[in-house]
């Protein structure tokens, strides 16, 4: 049976944060997942997308129920319950799997449609998958694609107006809930790519007092400088927490740096003003028992779910066009693989006619009595021609249908008829992936 091109895991549409978290994989952890996906999973390409909002596998499987063995070794390299997974999970293929991947890269799959980080960070991806050498032909041209449908999108449309992002939509919380941010006192735990998009929104909007606190000083300096800010050591924590009014936390951390244990104390020397904590980061900086103190109030990526339905619904036009945009690059991608996966069976016709050419012509010529070496070839020339003309049509027509999808002529059931009216055995590009229709 053929490969196929497959799109499985979590994301914020699917599966809440605590699930997200537990399945995030880090930058160095990408060989060893991607490994145990190949030998255990039986993938012949992969790649993993890891951000705060999604947990995908992107690859390439010698039968579609491979896939439940992928989430399998996920939930194994996790010790989570393959059900719990299962019931929280996506699973996506063929054409529906590669629409996937350029919604996702297009960022029209984005918590925050239009935010412009998920381009680089599947970038990123690929970059990992590649160092791991498990990137194959059909990923890389799918990929390759992805990218460009994703330029498209962003200069072809408005999707992107205002630079929308997670960060973004953070700072857009802490000015509902605090009106104009100029008389606040934020802090920006981390120094990361979020950390700055978040901190220079707020510069932005004016906070009166901007704190960059992260365990690096090189780093955190670095930005509190860029965003005119104050930079503070990792264990000036408790104390920076006892005065400022709002807390953006946005680390690489695997556990929670900030949990109730640690606010409790400040609380009581903040007698009573609230403390607001935005936590940005998947896995979760701030664990949710924090809200079971008075006065504390914690928002992560999940609840700025509203903000962006807001967000969605002034772009809903452009998510259109973007949408429009996408079933172009799909299509495109669609005839790659549909003539890619014909070849193979246009190369065994036409061995075939030569074979058959061949073997009557060293047939009849023993019978021709004697000629010489140039009228020997003449009759071979003349038994190969003939093959050519005959399968010229055949083939070409058969090439137009596999480009443009099914119609008129289906290009799928043109090779399956080819294959049993010339009896050539293997299926049109064995062990590739083929664009099949449902049974």
């Amino acid at each position: 049976m053929s490969a196929e091109l497959f799109a499985v895991g979590v994301n914020h549409k699917h599966a809440p944060v605590e699930l997200r978290e537990r399945l995030a994989v880090e930058d160095d952890q990408h060989a060893t997942v991607l490994r145990a996906l190949r030998e255990h999973g039986g993938l012949h390409e992969a790649m993993i997308v890891s951000t705060c909002n999604r947990v995908e596998i992107y690859g390439v499987a010698p039968r579609r129920e491979v896939v439940g063995g992928v989430l399998d070794v996920l939930a194994a390299l996790r010790t989570l319950d393959p059900k719990l997974l299962r019931d929280h999970c996506f699973s996506r293929v063929h054409t529906d799997a590669v629409r996937h991947i350029f919604r996702v890269t297009s960022s029209l799959e984005s918590l925050v449609v239009g935010e412009p980080q998920i381009l680089g960070q599947v970038k990123n991806a690929l970059g990992r998958a590649r160092e791991s050498d498990s990137v194959g032909p059909v990923l890389d041209r799918c990929l390759s694609l992805a990218f460009k449908c994703a330029k498209r999108v962003r200069t072809e449309t408005e999707i992107a107006r205002g630079g929308a992002s997670i960060p973004s939509v953070a700072v857009d919380l802490a000015r509902s809930i605090f009106g104009e941010l100029q008389g606040c006192s934020v802090m920006v735990v981390g120094a990361g790519e979020m950390a700055e998009n978040a901190a220079l929104h707020l510069r932005a909007e004016g906070a009166a007092e901007l704190v960059v606190l992260n365990r690096s000083r090189e780093r955190g300096e670095a930005l509190a400088h860029k965003v005119q800010g104050r930079f503070e050591p990792w264990d000036q924590l408790v104390a920076q927490l006892g005065r400022v009014d709002i807390v953006v936390a946005s680390t690489a951390s695997q556990r929670p740096i900030i949990d109730r244990a640690l606010v409790k104390p400040v609380m009581r020397s903040r007698r009573h003003r609230p403390l607001f904590l935005v936590d940005i980061a998947v896995p979760r900086d701030v664990d949710g028992d924090v809200t079971r103190l008075d006065d504390v109030f914690l928002y992560n990526v999940d609840d700025l779910q509203s903000i962006v339905n807001d967000n969605l619904k002034s772009r809903r036009g452009e998510a259109d066009k973007a949408d429009a945009l996408v079933d172009q690059e799909v299509g495109a991608f669609a005839s790659w693989l549909r003539s890619r996966s014909i070849g193979p069976l246009i190369g065994q016709l036409q061995a075939h006619g030569r074979e058959l050419a061949e073997a009557e012509v060293a047939r009849v010529l023993p019978k021709l009595g004697e000629l010489d070496e140039q009228q020997r070839k003449l009759v071979e020339q003349l038994g190969q021609q003939i093959v050519k003309k005959l399968l010229h049509r055949p083939t070409t027509n058969l090439r137009r249908a596999s480009a443009e999808g099914e119609g008129a002529l289906d290009g799928v059931a043109l090779a399956e008829a080819l294959q049993v009216l010339f009896e050539l055995g293997a299926e049109p590009g064995e062990g590739e992936p083929s664009e099949r229709r449902s049974a």
